[in-house]
């Protein structure tokens, strides 16, 4: 995983338009924040203007069926495909309770909940 990482980052910087920030080399998701809290100021400065910001994780509405469609289209091969699958689509995780494991249980976004509670997930369980 971590050698198909590295050879990412060299063509990713090339094709992520450069607004988009994080898991990249001089792409950092503080940048991010620094302009948000910029437009923040400017629109506190200017009485009258409206600014509505929906800033959001990324994997809160992936759909992974267009993502696969892209990652064929650029070519990355079966691999990389199968790879990104076995990761992203079947996320399980186990918790700690009184020094004792769980069983490993599907983690899933539960719908009409805060989607950045960390716990929510569990209401589910």
């Amino acid at each position: 995983m971590s050698m198909m990482a590295e050879r990412m980052k060299l063509i990713l910087n090339e094709r992520i338009h450069p607004d988009q920030n994080g898991f990249l080399p001089m792409r950092q998701i503080r940048n991010n924040t620094r302009t948000i809290i910029n437009i923040l100021e400017y629109y506190e400065t200017h009485p009258g203007s409206q600014v509505f910001l929906d800033a959001q994780k990324v994997f809160d509405n992936l759909n992974w069926e267009v993502i696969k469609c892209q990652i064929n289209l650029m070519k990355f091969g079966d691999n990389f495909t199968q790879m990104l699958e076995s990761i992203y689509l079947n996320q399980k995780a186990r918790v700690m309770i009184n020094g004792e494991f769980t069983n490993p249980f599907k983690i899933k976004k539960v719908s009409g909940r805060d989607v950045y509670c960390r716990l929510c997930f569990l209401l589910q369980y």
